[in-house]
């Protein structure tokens, strides 16, 4: 008698369980309609035509006024004037009657700043630049340049 009354318990949850998950697939379930794949993507069109015209791009300058703290290299480095540091001897170059020594440079100084220059010239510099011997400042010299 002890054995059945521990079996009937689990009897009648196997019995239940059995009874709900059979009326669940027969009764109370519905099929979700099916949905409509979305429609194929419209063909690429041609944008309106734009009525005003873009503002040009502004010129680059022409002419650099030497800073406190400058040298040819930093000057050629800005992005106004080449966005490439070893072009320095172009701007050497345009200005001989002004730069005597290229590592030495006066604040002030207003030099030309040569637009119309070729592949094969920047190839030249960037070669010139390379071989000129380093600035080295003379011992015990102070140099100070604020950050800009």
């Amino acid at each position: 008698m002890k054995k059945l009354v521990r079996v009937v318990p689990w009897i009648v949850a196997v019995v239940a369980l059995a009874m709900l998950s059979g009326c669940a697939a027969v009764c109370g379930v519905e099929e979700q309609p099916k949905v409509a794949p979305p429609p194929p993507p419209k063909k690429w069109e041609a944008p309106a035509p734009v009525t005003e015209a873009p503002a040009p791009a502004p010129a680059l300058p022409t002419t650099y006024t030497v800073e406190k703290c400058d040298d040819l290299y930093s000057i050629s480095a800005k992005p106004q004037i080449y966005n490439d540091p070893w072009l320095w001897p172009l701007l050497a170059d345009a200005n001989k009657d002004k730069v005597k020594n290229p590592n030495k440079i006066k604040p002030g100084w207003v030099l030309s700043i040569p637009r119309d220059v070729t592949d094969a010239q920047k190839a030249a510099a960037r070669a010139k630049a390379k071989k000129f011997p380093k600035y080295v400042p003379p011992k015990g010299a102070k140099r100070y340049c604020p950050p800009k």
